[in-house]
This record gives C-alpha cells, structure tokens and sequence, in this order.
C-alpha cells in the first residue's frame, strides 16, 4: 500500500468517524426519545442475538478477508457460503428471540420482526469481511452513506409517523442495504465466473480454527443478555445499552485502525503500526476526557432517565479506550503470523500459531467475565437498576485491562513491534487545556431542558469549542500534527484540483 493510499484511507475514516459521531448520535436520539425504556431495552436484546446469529459466517469471514487482502478472486465462492450458511443463522435467531420473549415477558412475534434486520446484515457482513481485507478504505466511505440513510430514514418512520420499535427496524434494516449494497459494488474486481470449490473448503476447514475466537466474542455480547435473563425484565438492558452507547462514542475512533491488521498481513512494518496508534490515539484521547465532562448531559439528550447511570458510561468509555490499546497487540500479533499463507492450513499448524495462543487467552478471560457479571447478578439482582449498571461496568472495566495488559505482552513476545508512545504527552497536555475549558463553559449553562431538541445545541457547541481548543493548543505545541493538518490539506486540494 504506497503512502498515497494510507493517507487516503486515513482520511476516508477520519469523515466516517466525524459523521458517525454525529448522525449515528442523532439516530439513538430519535430511538430513545421515541421507545420506552422496557422498548428499548428489547431493541438491545435484539441487536445481542443478531450478533450471535452472525456466528455461521463470522466463523469463515477471517479467512475470506485474509485471502482478499493477497488479492485473490473470492467474491462468487464467498457469497455462495453466506448462501448455505444462512438458513442456520435464521435458525439461531429465531430460537434465541422466541425463547427469551416468554422470560421478560414480551411479544415474542415482535422480536421475531427483528429478523428484518439480520438479513441486510447478512449481506453487510459479507461485503466488510471482503473489504476490509481488499480495501479498507471503502468502509469509510460505506459508512458514512450508512450513518446518513438511517437518520433520514428513521426521522421519517420513527419521529414523524410514530412508528416506535417496528420504524426502527425498518430504517436500520434498509440503512443496512444501503450499506452492504457499496461494499459489494466495491467488491467486483474480485468477482470469478465460477465458484471455486477450493476456496470454499479451505474457509469451511478453517472454521473450527476461528471457534476460540468466536466463543469469546460471544460471550462477550452476553453480558446484556444475562441481565435482562436473571432479572427477568428488558428495561435494564435498556439502561445498559444507553450508557454503551454514548461511551461508544468515544471509541468509535478505533476504526482508524481498521487498515493496519490488512497491512501487517502483506508485510507492514513499525511504520504501519505507529501512523495507525498515532492518529488513533490522536482522536480517542480528547473524546475520552470530553466525554467524562459531558456524560450526563448526554445521557440527558437520550433521555433525562439514562442520566443517572454517567458514572457507568464514563466506566465503559475508559473499558473500551484500553480496550483499543489492547487491540494494538492483538491485530499486531495476528497480522504478522504466516502461519496461513499455505493453500491447506492444518489443525496442528493452528495449534502451534501465535493467533490460537491469542484467542486461548482472550477466550478464557472472557469467560471469567461473563461468569463474574452472573455471579454479582445472581447475589445482588435485587438492586437498584442503577447500582447493578455501575457495577458490572466496573466489572467490565476491570477485565478490559486483564485482557489489554496481556495481548501487549503477547506482541512484545512474538514480534519485534511496540507501541510508540512518543505523541502522548502532546495529545492529554492539549486534551487537559481543552477539559478545564469545556467543564468552565459548561458551569455557565442553565440545567438542559428536558426537550432534546432544545439541549442538543448547547453540548454541540461545547463539544465544537473543545474540538476548536484542543485543535489549537496540538498545533501550537505538536509538529506533528502540523505535519498532519498539512497532508490533510494537500490531500483535499490534489481532490479539488
């Protein structure tokens, strides 16, 4: 990938991250203002067993997207997968939404409805498992299209015509089209006149190495389904989807890293790495400590409710920003093994591969999480939904920095890559001015109304004049960043000329 290419694909999720922050905190806004907290919390649970009905084809999507980064010609043989593998992942679904509607004492045909979602998905999930190894940078521009059709959408069938949970799935699942339909446009050059047998059972025979992995994400995703299980009601799922929700926004930036892993792949070296933690890591940094000024006011705009549980959003923002770190070591570690590079990768290879060593460690911490959330939820269930929210937040945050601290021990051991922590000290100096200047312009607003449309301008300046400060003081004081600003501007310039 020449240096033209990398600052394209920068670029391209730099604007898909600036959007998503926007319209996709625009779009959670209709949904929450519009549902219920028990609706709502139904419309978490649904997006937890769309992600485990995904399973089937998560199983086989690394190898289809390892195998599009090397440039081979997989469209055809991955879509006629996707093809056999969905009638299982309807089946996962179905049993999971009709089974969970008789324990929280929900409309089990309602949930079933979700199922409009999952197959626009289906079709999503495929396109993004070929682009992110062919062309990473075509998310970005997928994603931005699909960030802006579900607030158009959504505004139309959710806030204007009241079409509560039922408008909601509808403008996600067609935002989904949209989006799935660029990223398989995008992908014809890969297209083959036939199916290659070969390539289908080299993903299928792969399958079982990807289980390790795909058990942890799981399980990951079963933290939600648990409360909602033991307590016998949607609504908490409902508060603890609000509080991820705004504290995505802080590590929704990490998508600036989604081109390293296909880099490291096709022989990347520190370099890669270190433009991919800097401008990482540039972003994350002030939306982490912003974020923890402005988390009740924009839990507020959600819904005054969610306010109360800030203190588990700022938990969950910390959670994932050492989260992303540990991402580093483990996308490093994996994108740099070769164990795959065969036509026929064996079980003993896989065995012996720094990946397994990877997911093995990733898997058990995983349970452990998954296992203390139930235990707490099973001593203290009776709670207060705002005790149980913050302290399984806790739990979360806890194991995020088991499972950072050891996938960076894990890349100092199998590669000769680190983590460049030299631009840091720029990043939390600029983000610390910008802090004491937003939480001083926040003590002179008047308490938010409890109207969203009338509390959503307020913060948006806020959050304009700490992007406006912390922009300033890290050009003042960082060359690199003007290095930066600078390719920025010649980039946009060599598009306009």
């Amino acid at each position: 990938m020449s240096k033209v290419r990398l600052r394209l694909s920068g670029a391209l999720m730099f604007a898909a991250n600036l959007i998503g922050y926007l319209t996709g905190f625009l779009f959670t806004v209709f949904i929450t203002r519009r549902l219920s907290e028990e609706e709502f919390g139904v419309w978490a649970l649904i997006g937890s067993y769309i992600a485990y009905s995904l399973t089937p084809f998560n199983l086989v999507s690394t190898w289809i997207s390892r195998d599009a980064a090397r440039g081979k010609k997989i469209l055809s043989s991955a879509a006629a997968l996707y093809a056999l593998l969905t009638p299982i992942s309807l089946i996962i679904y179905f049993s999971m939404a009709f089974g969970s509607a008789a324990v929280i004492n929900y409309d089990p045909w309602t949930m079933a409805l979700g199922v409009m979602i999952l197959v626009p998905y289906i079709l999503l999930s495929l396109g993004t498992a070929i682009q992110s190894g062919y062309a990473p940078q075509n998310l970005g521009i997928a994603s931005i299209l699909f960030e802006i059709s579900k607030v158009i959408i959504a505004f139309y069938l959710v806030v204007t015509l009241r079409m509560g949970l039922i408008g909601a799935f509808i403008s996600l699942s067609i935002a989904y089209l949209i989006q799935a339909a660029i990223l398989l446009q995008r992908s014809k050059p890969l297209l083959q006149r036939r199916v290659s047998r070969e390539l289908v059972m080299k993903w299928v025979k792969g399958a079982p190495i990807n289980t390790v992995q795909i058990v942890s994400d799981v399980l990951g995703a079963t933290d939600i389904v648990l409360m909602s299980m033991i307590t016998g009601q949607a609504i908490i799922a409902g508060y603890w989807r609000a509080a991820a929700a705004a504290s995505a926004l802080v590590t929704s930036s990490s998508v600036l890293m989604t081109g390293l892993g296909p880099r490291l792949i096709s022989g990347g070296s520190q370099r890669d790495l270190d433009k991919a933690f800097d401008f990482t890591m540039m972003i994350m940094t002030p939306m982490l400590f912003g974020f923890i000024v402005l988390s009740k006011d924009i839990l507020w705009i959600l819904r005054p409710a969610y306010s109360s549980v800030w203190t588990a959003a700022c938990l969950l923002a910390l959670a994932g920003v050492i989260g992303t770190l540990g991402n580093f070591g483990a996308v490093t570690v994996s994108g740099t093994d070769r164990f795959d590079q065969v036509d026929e990768v064996s079980m003993r290879q896989y065995l012996k591969s720094r990946i397994f060593a990877l997911n093995k460690l990733n898997l058990a911490v995983t349970a452990f999480y998954v296992a203390a959330v139930a235990v707490y939820l099973l001593v203290f269930g009776k709670a207060s939904i705002v005790e149980l929210i913050t302290a399984i937040a806790g739990i979360n945050l806890l194991f995020a920095m088991i499972r950072a601290s050891m996938n960076l021990k894990l890349m100092r051991k199998f590669t000769g890559l680190k983590l460049n922590l030299k631009n840091m000290l720029h990043y939390l100096m600029a983000s610390t001015i910008m802090v004491i200047t937003v939480h001083a312009g926040r003590a002179l607003l008047d308490p938010l109304p409890s109207s969203a449309s009338r509390a959503l301008p307020p913060i948006l300046a806020l959050v304009a004049l700490g992007a406006a400060v912390y922009g300033g003081v890290l050009y003042a004081f960082s060359k690199n960043f003007r290095e930066f600003v600078r390719e920025i501007m010649d980039f946009l310039l060599s598009i306009l000329m």
